[in-house]
């Protein structure tokens, strides 16, 4: 029954997978083919002109599962053509199926089954099968990766895999995992002090072992840059091109604290620094539970807290980038919070877009009803932080 029920949410992902198209996902399908057609050392080089949305802004990590999502879809598509044209049995509505949703179905596929990945290193920490499968039926977290096609759950899946085997002292493909995660999106960035310290505190003797949280990023990123100095380029290339996005912007549409004073893309430097200040704040007494404590449940929840933290307090956040709680949660057995949170998400989401159109939900959007959303993810961090 249960190998039926998670076909039956596979499927069901697909289904989703085709019936919508956010802008972001011109994007990464323009860097897919961009990086089938091009050299890859010349990715990042190619000028503004050759990209008919935008330049890649993503890591070297991202750009590989985009351009495996291009390379699937046009395999597939020669495979169905030459069964079209070698059968006669052969369905050929397929054809045209393909040519119409064949790319949608591919570039959200990494996402899609990493939310899979995701259930079954969450059974990996609870040994129970049903908060999987509850994991795999929360809505908001099918709108992330099934309909919008966010790379969020790839992230998660890795970063999570690495606190699995930090768990069960597999300490070579930790550091491996999380270095991964990095390099294909820095989402899990601010819990690094957290893990460095956690590993080093209870693992000092294997030490060497976190060199391969900086060998996993730079052989990723080595196609893209071939020479000695590829510490430098990632480093300016961060710097440079991925991090500075939206800089500037105090919130980008992230019901957080900064949603109650200001507009979406508010400029405000000082409320930026503010948030700096408040994310380290949230750091270090993360930090200081986590050395004081020292146990990994201490260790996870220190993560989740950090994580919830960055989102709600530092500036330039968009509304996804809650993502990373949610495998947190619920491992921890934070279902109230888990629960709660899966709503405003859901809230957040939506008003990014408003797809699909839901004329009743879309009217209750007013500037009162998303900053008692904010207020709402407010207080359900301070529940988590009297813990």
């Amino acid at each position: 029954m249960k190998k039926i029920l998670l076909v039956l949410l596979f499927l069901a992902r697909l289904w989703l997978a085709v019936h919508a198209k956010h802008g972001d996902m011109y994007n990464n399908l323009d860097w897919g083919q961009g990086a089938a057609s091009h050299p890859l050392a010349e990715f990042y080089e190619l000028p503004k002109e050759a990209w008919p949305h935008s330049r890649p802004n993503q890591p070297p990590g991202s750009i590989f599962l985009h351009l495996a999502s291009y390379q699937l879809n046009s395999s597939t598509y020669q495979v169905i053509n030459f069964l079209n044209a070698k059968l006669p049995i052969f369905p050929s509505k397929l054809v045209w199926w393909w040519e119409l949703h064949g790319e949608l179905v591919t570039i959200k596929l990494p996402s899609i089954i990493a939310d899979f990945l995701l259930a079954f290193v969450i059974f990996k920490f609870t040994r129970r099968p049903l908060i999987s499968i509850f994991y795999l039926l929360t809505p908001a977290l099918w709108y992330n990766s099934s309909f919008w096609g966010q790379t969020d759950s790839v992230v998660a899946a890795l970063a999570l895999t690495s606190l699995y085997f930090l768990r069960q002292k597999r300490l070579a493909l930790s550091p491996l995992f999380f270095g991964l995660s990095l390099i294909t999106k820095a989402s899990w960035a601010p819990i690094l002090p957290l893990y460095l310290l956690y590993f080093l505190k209870n693992h000092y003797r294997k030490f060497h072992l976190l060199s391969l949280l900086v060998i996993a990023p730079l052989i990723v990123s080595w196609p893209f840059h071939p020479q000695l100095d590829l510490p430098v380029w990632l480093a300016n290339l961060y710097l440079t091109r991925l991090l500075p996005g939206e800089s500037g912007f105090i919130t980008v549409n992230a019901f957080n604290l900064w949603h109650l004073f200001f507009a979406p893309r508010a400029v405000s430097f000082v409320a930026a620094n503010i948030g700096s200040v408040l994310v380290g704040l949230v750091l270090c007494i993360a930090l200081y539970r986590t050395w004081k404590k020292n146990t990994f449940p201490v260790f996870l929840h220190s993560c989740l807290l950090v994580l919830f933290g960055t989102f709600l307090f530092a500036s330039r956040m968009h509304e996804r980038y809650l993502y990373p709680v949610f495998p947190l949660l619920i491992i921890s057995q934070r279902y109230l919070t888990y629960a709660v949170l899966s709503v405003t998400y859901f809230l957040n989401l939506y008003s990014d877009w408003w797809n699909p159109t839901l004329t009743w939900l879309i009217s209750l959007y007013t500037p009162t009803f998303t900053k008692i959303i904010s207020i709402v993810n407010l207080s359900a961090f301070a529940y988590e932080a009297k813990r």
